[in-house]
């Protein structure tokens, strides 16, 4: 079941792994995933506080009722401080990223990607990344089995599923220096979008317009280009 020729790269093998513990080198292992769940129920409560002590608030000076639209299960507010709180996350953890990648050298050449893989030590900068994105998509779940319940709630149960299913995958199998990028380009156009929503939420449809163009831009450039390269 375990067969080198199949699990592991040409010249390497289960040997590798434990020389490299022994020698004090740390790669990911399985149960450093145990972490995520604490981690998304801190989430959690930081995204309640956080809607009830910063984002309603700023709704309501924005002017934003908190009040139910035709054929809506959540209120304009409601809505504003879900966007409000996804903003700030994907903001921040952006800002992480790019400080965390900014003198590694997988992000200027790609090809230290797979360089010398698996034997690619695992930093805490790197670790805390990805515990806390994971952290994150396990708290959108425990989010969508408590708030109400939206028409997508289908489709975005198996999009956090599918997401920390790869994630997962990525960090175990040592994927990590790959995985760190896609998710700081993911990263870098999603609060475009939060910021999009707010501004709609808002009314103010023409800062609306311009996130939304910003959006397109970041998304194509991102996705499109730099992404499949």
């Amino acid at each position: 079941m375990w067969n080198e020729q199949f699990w592991l790269p040409r010249n390497t093998t289960w040997e590798d792994f434990l020389e490299l513990k022994q020698n004090g080198i740390r790669i990911p292992q399985l149960h450093d995933l145990i972490y995520v769940y604490p981690l998304a129920g801190i989430l959690y409560i930081a995204r309640f506080l956080f809607e009830v002590c910063i984002a309603r608030p700023i709704g309501r000076l924005l002017g934003i009722q908190d009040n139910h639209q035709r054929n809506s299960r959540v209120s304009l507010l409601g809505k504003f401080s879900e966007s409000f709180w996804r903003f700030t996350f994907y903001l921040s953890i952006f800002i992480y990223g790019v400080i965390i990648l900014q003198n590694k050298s997988w992000t200027w050449n790609t090809q230290d990607c797979w360089l010398d893989y698996p034997n690619h030590p695992l930093t805490d900068d790197i670790f805390w990344y990805y515990l806390i994105e994971l952290a994150f998509y396990w708290s959108l779940i425990f989010s969508q089995f408590i708030d109400v319940k939206r028409k997508d709630f289908w489709q975005m149960f198996l999009h956090h599923i599918a997401t920390i299913g790869l994630l997962s995958f990525s960090y175990i199998v040592n994927f990590v220096r790959i995985g760190t990028l896609v998710l700081v380009i993911h990263d870098c156009g999603d609060y475009w979008l939060e910021s999009g929503k707010m501004a709609k939420y808002a009314r103010a449809q023409k800062i609306c317009n311009v996130l939304f163009i910003i959006f397109a831009i970041v998304w194509f450039i991102t996705r499109l280009c730099y992404y499949p390269y």
